[in-house]
């Protein structure tokens, strides 16, 4: 269970993540012997985490990415599509309908939307070598960081 709010865990979250990471850990690098007793034999077992589903704030916790700003969509990045209200500091992301089929009856509705036809197409998602580029020299800070000054407020 995840804890909302102020109360909210923010980086410490890796604390309790840990137990969550050490076991599928071992399972994909030295694996486990298990027993298939349909075949009557012993074999290596290896497993992963192949992905995660959650909210967008669980998901800044979890990953570290930003979800708040001009380039909140992880999928669309810099192309991030948003309006900025004029008299709130609201942050309006549009352009969803990019996503759908050529041909879906929703991007020729103007009125039920923002009063335009969608005719561009979604952005392409990064291939795998450009994930790794991006992330292959991040380091790792766990758990909440020091004051620069050395002071802790909790004393």
């Amino acid at each position: 269970m995840m804890i909302a709010g102020s109360r909210q865990l923010g980086n410490n979250i890796d604390v309790y993540l840990v137990i969550l990471i050490e076991d599928p850990k071992i399972l994909w690098v030295e694996g486990v012997d298990v027993y298939d007793g349909n075949l009557q034999q012993s074999f290596r077992l290896r497993a992963m985490i192949f992905c995660t589903i959650n909210d967008f704030p669980a998901y800044e916790n979890l990953s570290g990415y930003r979800v708040k700003g001009h380039h909140a969509c992880p999928i669309c990045e810099k192309d991030t599509s948003y309006i900025q209200l004029k008299h709130e500091k609201k942050t309006v992301y549009t352009r969803h309908r990019r996503f759908l089929k050529p041909y879906h009856l929703y991007r020729r509705m103007k009125k039920a939307f923002n009063g335009t036809l969608e005719i561009d197409s979604a952005p392409k998602p990064l291939s795998g070598h450009k994930v790794f580029d991006r992330v292959k020299d991040i380091i790792s800070m766990f758990g909440k960081t020091q004051k620069k000054d050395g002071s802790d407020k909790n004393i």
